[in-house]
């Protein structure tokens, strides 16, 4: 990380790619000064004010001469201009990379701006986002455990390479190398046909007679196979306009294969259809075994439904939950189990809340098992669900949930849980933080004063002598810290539909987001 530490990181762009980049630089400490420009001063301000950029301007001339290192992180089509205007304030020893989705068409316009390739650029692309798009939607751990092509070429520096590489790496990203024509046809097969098929199949099935009873009828697997035709059109649209001929060959080689499928289907010859299911059955459980180890990892790929549901204490987000993912038999993470369970161990360890060097060793070191079938937990050979929901417990999860490290040691094991056919999430950041992609933000509050009286009935009812006075006063205090601690704060995601139960019994507030994830995702999969 050495070649990134001393840098200073102008970013080109501070929407989902950008703003994500931004943000896990400053998290990590990986560089010296981060810096943006965009067209639009909105999310420059608002990336300034939370801390996350030292310097912005809508004007690259401004920026261009202090930068080590630049990140061009527009839509395709616009990175020729981008190169345009940096052209004449570049110095010689500043590194530049991108990270637009089809590569052919950037060293085209390397060639076209400064007659050649220069030895400092380094062209990329980040295979990880959303449908989602915009500074509001960027997190600092989108590129954790995520792949990225760098597509060096004869002409790029070593020292170039080594400092964009070093930047991927610091994010957590997964980082190969690969010629820049096979790049351009490997994501026309597996991102560039999907988001046409997707966007192509609601549009055929929108002009149907019977629109609304298709769409109201449809299974969860049509909602996610055109999750993505929500993604940024004029994105996709530059992307297309870039990689068109090596997407119209895949896209050839499809059609004829759904040509025979239609002959197929026409004469009622079953025994090509079956045979043409079970090769592609097949050839991805070879895909999935090969490249991805287990099921479970290629379903986190392809976006497994989560409904995140966030809140403080004593919202009845846990209840809540547990209920919600019994009754739509999806998998359940208990998020605050995790940090609890670390914050127990912290201190039979002796380990400080503080202490990141500590808490990081001790993390990679315990045992921790849910059972399902009685909802037990373990830590090592401990059984600790009685430990686990005790107040002091409680306590020490706000604490290690404050520092940076352990938040982003624990994202890894959080993911993990997101297995078909859904996962529901409980946590204080399931939705801004951990999965920013649900199908569905929910976030659960409730008064003080009703949080306290739940918590004390709760604890009363095991036989656990409590003060309510002094619940009230721990639920206030760790409501405090934890919407105003740095990471992760506790609060709403943007896009999360904010239910206030006070007045509310259990079975109503399920119910209502039962409805919700209905309305998002019907459940009829037939």
């Amino acid at each position: 990380m050495s070649a990134l530490k001393d840098m200073r990181v102008l970013i080109v762009g501070l929407g989902l790619i950008g703003g994500s980049v931004a943000r896990g630089l400053r998290s990590r400490g990986l560089c010296k000064a981060i810096d943006a420009c965009g067209r639009d001063p909105r999310p420059l301000q608002l990336a300034a004010e939370e801390g996350v950029i030292d310097a912005w301007s809508t004007d690259l001339s401004e920026l261009v001469p202090q930068a080590d290192l630049i990140l061009i992180a527009v839509p395709t089509l616009s990175v020729r201009r981008i190169l345009s205007l940096i052209a004449p304030n570049l110095s010689a020893h500043t590194i530049v990379t991108d990270a637009a989705s089809v590569k052919g068409s950037v060293i085209e316009d390397l060639r076209v701006v400064f007659g050649k390739i220069p030895s400092k650029f380094v062209p990329g692309h980040p295979i990880a986002g959303s449908e989602q798009s915009g500074y509001e939607a960027s997190n600092e751990h989108l590129y954790a455990d995520r792949k990225v092509i760098l597509t060096p070429v004869e002409e790029t520096d070593a020292q170039a390479l080594s400092a964009v590489l070093a930047l991927w790496q610091g994010l957590g990203a997964q980082v190969s190398n690969m010629s820049v024509r096979d790049h351009d046809a490997v994501l026309a097969s597996t991102s560039h046909l999907p988001h046409l098929l997707a966007y192509s199949l609601v549009n055929t099935l929108s002009s149907q007679s019977l629109t609304d009873d298709i769409f109201r009828y449809a299974a969860g697997g049509f909602a996610g196979f055109t999750r993505i035709a929500g993604s940024d059109p004029v994105m996709w649209r530059d992307i297309f306009l870039a990689n068109g001929p090596a997407t119209v060959a895949v896209l050839d080689s499809y059609t004829a294969e759904l040509a025979r499928m239609r002959e197929a289907l026409l004469s009622g010859d079953g025994e090509f259809l079956e045979g043409a299911f079970i090769k592609a059955k097949a050839a991805r459980a070879r895909f999935v075994k090969q490249y991805f180890k287990s099921e479970q990892g290629c379903a986190m790929q392809t976006q497994t439904p989560v409904l995140a549901i966030d809140g403080p204490g004593g919202s009845g987000k846990g209840t809540i939950s547990a209920q919600l993912a019994q009754l739509l038999g999806w998998h359940y993470l208990d998020s605050g189990a995790l940090y609890r369970l670390l914050g127990i161990a912290a201190q039979r360890a002796r380990v400080a809340t503080d202490d990141a060097t500590g808490l990081l060793a001790l993390l990679g070191g315990i045992d921790i098992r849910f059972e399902a079938s009685d909802g037990s937990v373990w830590l090592g050979e401990d059984e600790v669900s009685s430990e686990l929901r005790q107040e002091a417990a409680g306590a020490l999860a706000s604490e290690v949930a404050v520092v940076p490290e352990v938040r982003a040691a624990l994202l890894a094991r959080q993911h993990q849980f997101r297995q078909a056919p859904g996962l529901v999430a409980d946590g204080r950041d399931m939705g801004t933080v951990v999965f920013p992609d649900a199908l569905l933000k929910v976030f659960l509050t409730a008064s003080p004063e009703e949080r306290a009286n739940r918590r004390y009935k709760q604890l009363i009812a095991k036989g656990i002598d409590v003060n309510l006075s002094a619940l009230f006063l721990d639920i206030k205090a760790r409501d405090e810290r934890d919407s105003n601690r740095a990471a992760s704060p506790l609060k709403p995601a943007d896009d999360a539909i904010v239910v206030d139960t006070t007045d509310l019994c259990i079975e109503q507030v399920v119910a209502t987001v039962l409805e919700m994830v209905r309305q998002r995702l019907p459940m009829t999969d037939n």
